[in-house]
C-alpha cells in the first residue's frame, strides 16, 4: 500500500513544483487559433502523448529507471543528463524541467530523504548538473518500490493532466470535456507504456517539432499568462 500511497502523492496535480504554470507552448497554439475548440484540444493532447512525451520525457525516465536497476555509477545519470540537456532544444523548455526538478527534489527530501535524489539535488545547485524532471521522478519513484511500470503510467496521466487542465483555462473548454478526454486517451496511455520497453533509443528525444517552434514562438508572445 506504501508504494501506491506514495505514487498518489507525487503526482498528484495539487502537489506544489509549479507545473501549473507551463503550458509547454500550449498557449501559442491557443494564441494562434490552432487549439481552439474541445476537438482540436483533443487531437493536441493525443499527439503531444504520441509524439512528444513518448520520444522524450517517458523515455527519459525509462532511461534513468534501468540506470536505476542496473547501479550504474553517477557519471552514467551525469551523461544522461546531459543528453536530456542537449536534446530540449527550446530554452523555455529546459528551464521548465529543470524548475520542476529542483522543486520536486527539494519538496520530497522533507517528506522521505532519499540519497541519490539529495546527491542530484546538490549537483544541479552546484551547477554540475542541469537537472531534469523525468530523471527526479524516477530515482524518488525506484527508492519507494513503485514499479516503472506504474511510474510511466502515473508520469503519462499526470502530464496528460496538465494538458487538459491547461486547455480548460486557456481555449476554454469545459471541466466536463476535460474529463472526457482525460478519460477516452487513458486506452493510448496504457498502449504507450507497454510500447515504451521496445523503444529504439536512437529515436529518443525525436522532435516533436511543431510544438517545440510554438515553444520557441511563446518566448516572444507579447501577452503570456504561462511560463512556458
Amino acid at each position: 500500500m506504501q508504494p501506491l500511497l506514495t505514487l498518489l502523492q507525487i503526482n498528484d496535480s495539487m502537489f506544489p513544483i509549479g507545473s501549473f504554470t507551463h503550458s509547454y507552448g500550449l498557449e501559442s497554439y491557443v494564441s494562434q487559433g490552432i487549439v481552439k475548440d474541445t476537438a482540436s484540444a483533443t487531437v493536441y493532447a493525443e499527439n503531444m502523448l504520441r509524439h512528444n512525451i513518448y520520444y522524450n520525457d517517458a523515455a527519459f525516465l525509462q532511461m534513468a529507471w534501468r540506470l536505476l536497476e542496473a547501479r550504474k555509477p553517477a557519471r552514467e545519470f551525469q551523461k544522461l543528463d546531459e543528453l536530456i540537456t542537449a536534446l530540449k532544444a527550446p530554452s523555455e523548455i529546459r528551464t521548465a524541467s529543470k524548475k520542476l526538478a529542483i522543486r520536486f527534489l527539494k519538496l520530497t527530501q522533507t517528506l522521505h530523504p532519499v540519497k541519490r535524489c539529495s546527491n542530484y539535488l546538490s549537483k544541479v545547485q552546484e551547477g554540475k548538473l542541469h537537472g531534469h524532471y523525468a530523471v527526479a521522478f524516477a530515482m524518488y519513484a525506484h527508492a519507494h518500490g513503485i514499479t516503472m511500470q506504474d511510474a510511466l503510467l502515473a508520469f503519462y496521466y499526470n502530464m496528460l493532466n496538465g494538458i487538459v487542465t491547461n486547455c480548460a483555462k486557456l481555449v476554454p473548454i469545459s471541466q466536463n470535456d476535460a474529463q472526457k478526454i482525460l478519460f477516452d486517451l487513458q486506452p493510448i496511455i496504457k498502449q504507450l507504456v507497454e510500447e515504451q520497453e521496445d523503444l529504439d533509443e536512437s529515436l529518443v528525444g525525436l522532435c516533436c517539432i511543431g510544438q517545440e517552434i510554438r515553444c520557441m514562438q511563446h518566448e516572444k508572445q507579447y501577452s503570456r499568462l504561462y511560463i512556458s
